[in-house]
């Protein structure tokens, strides 16, 4: 996969409404799946959803305890996205120097 690819796919992970609330809460600290039901009033299956694509893109790390699965971020919000920002302008600087 191309980085503009990758980069897009994990810029999208904070697009959407709902896991930018879930990263703003959980910066906070770490919070169980049930907590984060309560504060956003929705669902667990969509909290779930949204926290399933956020750890699938490097986001959140997770911890079971017996039946509960608490999250947290993996890194500080800002870090995520100047990592992610400068992965993506370093590969486009090294195609644009290969002439691609």
């Amino acid at each position: 996969m191309r980085q503009t690819e990758q980069s897009a796919r994990r810029f999208h992970v904070l697009a959407d409404p709902i896991r930018l609330q879930i990263a703003l809460l959980l910066r906070e600290g770490e919070m169980c799946v049930g907590d984060l039901v309560n504060e956003l009033d929705i669902n667990q299956p969509k909290v779930s959803y949204h926290l399933k694509r956020m750890y699938e893109e490097g986001l959140l790390e997770r911890r079971t305890e017996y039946t509960w699965s608490f999250y947290s971020l993996s890194t500080d919000l800002r870090t995520w996205v100047n990592e992610e920002l400068d992965l993506l302008l370093e590969n486009s600087s090294l195609a644009k120097a290969r002439g691609l």
